[in-house]
């Protein structure tokens, strides 16, 4: 397909496969891509200096700079009036969060935007699509439009290139392309078709029906698929990849292919007519068709709204060739851009599964906390939205775009993630003894038993062959008997006392002083070796005062924390979400510097962190889920969080907010 004179897609053909993995965050990459790689051969650096780049293709000039290049029209006025060709594209570079805020001042001196991170790939297309738009603008100018109605389209196109570049919502995106194409073509109505695998093993495609807007009846319509058919206008337009323009549905001549399958009674059912109709594909670099833009009921005058029938009939004209070329080239961008926007929401898929199924691996290897990192993302993204609306107090200046939330939101469901590195018996354990120490204990005692009732019978066996016939005999066996079943009772008592000490629950003094007295008693084992009842480490792992880890073993819980960190900072998350590390890395942080893993103190904690800190500790103490202790209920644990506050761990502001909010109610979102 052909749009003028430039073939699309003709410089991808050298497009090798080393640069569709490199990963572009700055303009000075830019510049060393476009000159280094072969993909970029027909393009050339004519001009670098700190935050601009001019690359040359041909007699068409892009000029590429950095947000702060922009904003000052003095520097502006300079790098236009010294760039190698005249009449350049300017072409903003920075990140989406600079690109929505330089788009919003109305001084802005950029015409086109190109969004950071990117791929080489995406820069290959960006650059050819905005030199073949200057290309496509000069010959507009040189046709038989006269000279300020041709700078007006082209302008108009221009801008809404700008528009269509920095639009990653794919939804919104289309419903901008309608917007514009009705627009500079003065359309009543309209609808745009994608381009959808139908699945099956045959890998067929259907045309799914997206958005729709009329400007003289509402109508609500539902999404639907079709087949692809030469039947259909929109149908034929895929297949054909050309512009259709049919001046009048209702006067096709009885030979049109399209006679047969024009079904007026869905106009009847709205009271409305499709008469003249624009169909154009969208044609992406691949010169592959991705979807269809159809234009409905041209009017000369735009705010003229159709009602009757004399209106269809009197305001209805057909599609000039102005319309054509200019939906045409916004086609094309568009094409562009909704390539764009569809990866961007492809690759925005890709990492939501990869950071679900980071989810899955935590909850997989510590199933008592399930459903933890999910509730903690919610609050403490509910807990930010709510500190977002304060208007008075010490956080009345804090705001959370959207990034930001999603920033936060990332942090919140990989905090823990970190736990993957932690030993899995460690993590599991909720009582002070491993599961195994603690049948060993009791197999200890029960061999312990069959030892004293062997030495008893032992000595029962010497007594009577010494003493046979002595009269004393009976009572010195009972009495043996009677020592076997105190030492027995004793027994049994160790294991009752060793099970109860074995809860994570505060240990009474008592107990303590009754575990000291069990280790102190011993036995002959099987080697003759003099062994305790309890091992010097069995005892000390008894011993634990409050809960079920040791020190050793708290730290090595406490290396989660560490762990996610470290884990988190191999992803490359971008600008927009560049804390996600430091903010999850720093959830156990406490105010008074009493937290862990670094210590920090109140003014070195992020917001978001402390955020957090109050969700995961609420979380923790109101889960239902954890069988080493009972779920606490609302009040009582947000009175442990005040104690917090009173200690100076946990922030009182913050806390406050959460509480007044509600948060732990919802999302936070009143």
């Amino acid at each position: 397909m052909w749009v003028g004179n430039l073939p699309l897609g003709s410089a991808l053909d050298s497009v090798g496969i080393s640069i569709l993995a490199e990963r572009i965050t700055s303009l000075d990459q830019i510049a060393r891509i476009v000159a280094d790689d072969d993909a970029f051969l027909d393009f050339q650096i004519v001009r670098e200096k700190a935050g601009l780049v001019e690359v040359r293709r041909g007699d068409t000039s892009l000029l590429l700079a950095e947000p702060s290049v922009w904003g000052d029209s003095a520097q502006v006025e300079r790098e236009l009036a010294s760039c190698s060709q005249e009449d350049p594209l300017s072409v903003c570079v920075g990140s989406e969060a600079q690109l929505t805020q330089m788009s919003n001042d109305a001084e802005s001196a950029y015409r086109a935007a190109l969004a950071l991170p990117s791929s080489a790939n995406v820069l290959h297309r960006t650059l050819f699509n905005l030199a073949a738009l200057i290309e496509l603008r000069r010959q507009v100018v040189a046709s038989d439009l006269v000279a300020a109605e041709a700078e007006s389209h082209t302008g108009e196109l221009v801008s809404i290139a700008a528009m269509l570049t920095s639009e990653r919502d794919t939804h919104r995106l289309l419903e901008l392309i309608l917007e514009k194409s009705r627009y500079i073509s003065g359309a009543d109505a309209g609808s745009v078709y994608l381009l959808m695998d139908e699945g099956g093993e045959d890998g067929g495609r259907v045309l799914h029906f997206e958005v729709a807007q009329n400007e003289s009846v509402e109508v609500d319509l539902e999404t639907f698929t079709m087949e692809i058919s030469e039947g259909s206008i929109v149908g034929s337009a895929v297949i054909s990849g050309q512009v259709i323009n049919i001046p009048d549905l209702y006067r096709l001549a009885p030979d049109s292919p399209f006679f047969a399958s024009h079904d007026r009674s869905f106009d009847e059912r709205i009271g409305y007519q499709t008469r003249s109709t624009l169909t154009v594909p969208m044609i992406n670099a691949r010169r592959r068709v991705i979807g269809v833009i159809q234009l409905i009921n041209k009017k000369p005058v735009p705010s003229q709204r159709l009602k009757t029938a004399e209106d269809f009939e009197k305001c209805v004209v057909p599609f000039d060739e102005t319309s054509i070329r200019l939906c045409t080239a916004l086609a094309y961008q568009a094409a562009i851009a909704l390539d764009n926007a569809l990866l961007y929401e492809e690759l925005q898929n890709v990492f939501e599964g990869f950071v679900e199924a980071s989810i899955l691996a935590i909850e997989a290897r510590d199933p008592t906390t399930s459903g933890h990192s999910r509730r903690v993302a919610d609050l403490t993204v509910g807990l930010a939205i709510a500190t977002d609306r304060e208007s008075s107090g010490p956080y009345a200046d804090l705001h959370f775009g959207s990034d930001q939330l999603k920033e936060i939101e990332y942090a919140g469901l990989l905090h823990d993630f970190g736990k993957v590195g932690v030993p899995e018996q460690v993590l599991l354990k909720a009582n002070k003894l491993y599961e195994w120490d603690l049948e060993r204990i009791l197999a200890r005692f029960e061999y312990v038993r069959q030892w004293l009732r062997n030495e008893t019978l032992q000595t029962k066996l010497a007594v009577a062959m010494k003493r046979t016939g002595t009269p004393n005999l009976e009572l010195r066996m009972r009495a043996l008997d009677a020592a076997f079943q105190k030492k027995e009772a004793f027994l049994k008592h160790c294991a009752e006392v060793v099970i109860s000490a074995n809860s994570p629950s505060v240990m009474p003094s008592e107990q303590e002083a009754l575990l000291s007295d069990i280790a102190n008693h011993s036995y002959i084992d099987a080697q003759g070796e003099k062994r305790p009842y309890l091992r010097p480490e069995e005892l000390k792992s008894l011993h634990i005062r409050r809960g079920s880890l040791s020190h050793e073993e708290r730290q090595a819980i406490e290396s989660h924390v560490l762990h996610s960190f470290n884990f988190l900072c191999t992803i490359p998350w971008g600008r927009s979400l560049s804390r996600v590390a430091e903010i999850a890395g720093s959830h156990h942080e406490k105010l008074d510097g009493s937290g862990y893993p670094r210590g920090i103190s109140a003014d070195k904690i992020p917001v978001q962190a402390k955020m957090m800190t109050i969700v995961d500790i609420y979380d923790a103490l109101t889960a239902a889920d954890r069988p080493y202790k009972r779920a606490l209920d609302s009040t009582r644990a947000l009175d442990i969080l005040a104690g917090e506050v009173e200690r100076g761990k946990v922030d009182a502001n913050l806390l406050s907010i959460f509480v007044e909010a509600k948060v732990f109610g919802g999302r936070g979102q009143a």
